[in-house]
């Protein structure tokens, strides 16, 4: 289907009026200068997101990929889909850890949720194959809990450890 860009990106703001009953953000669109546009929502209500699921199936959307972050309230979770060429990120919030599945209505969703429920323990309602995606036993479900998250590491929390570290293997003294 060959459509201009910023006019498919408003028919799926305005159908999402429509579809997300509980109501939405509309955080910001953008436009390159190649012509390529980004839209992100945030979902008041997480369990507006499988409405977002049969609205892209509809318009044969997919699933890039799904990005968990673990914040004060419990997980954010950004869904980044592709329409038409539009990248769509809809994020929402969970404060249980609990959300419904997308993957039945989008299939090329399965394996990141898998993913996410192996490695931050989300527990995925309607799932068609739960099954784990990591095959090694030995890795305790919601391992990314146990490290330290890349937000941490990057505000220089890290570092300063890993120097101590290394001044202590060497027999220095901080100082």
């Amino acid at each position: 289907m060959k459509t201009d860009k910023k006019e498919m990106a408003a028919l799926l703001l305005a159908e999402f009026q429509v579809y997300i009953k509980s109501g939405f953000e509309h955080r910001f669109s953008h436009m390159d200068h190649l012509g390529n546009e980004d839209l992100y929502l945030s979902l008041h209500d997480k369990g507006d997101i499988n409405a977002v699921a049969t609205l892209l199936k509809k318009h044969s959307g997919r699933v890039v990929t799904i990005t968990p972050y673990i914040v004060d309230e419990g997980f954010e979770i950004a869904y980044h889909f592709d329409v038409y060429g539009i990248v769509l990120t809809v994020t929402l919030l969970t404060k249980d850890g609990i959300i419904d599945s997308i993957t039945p209505n989008l299939k090329s969703a399965d394996w990141t949720e898998r993913e996410m429920q192996d490695l931050f323990n989300i527990k995925l309602i309607g799932h068609p194959n739960p099954d784990r995606l990591i095959l090694d036993e030995k890795m305790a479900p919601g391992i990314f809990k146990e490290y330290m998250t890349l937000s941490d590491a990057m505000t220089g929390a890290a570092t300063n450890t890993l120097w101590e570290k290394i001044n202590e293997a060497k027999g220095e003294q901080n100082g």
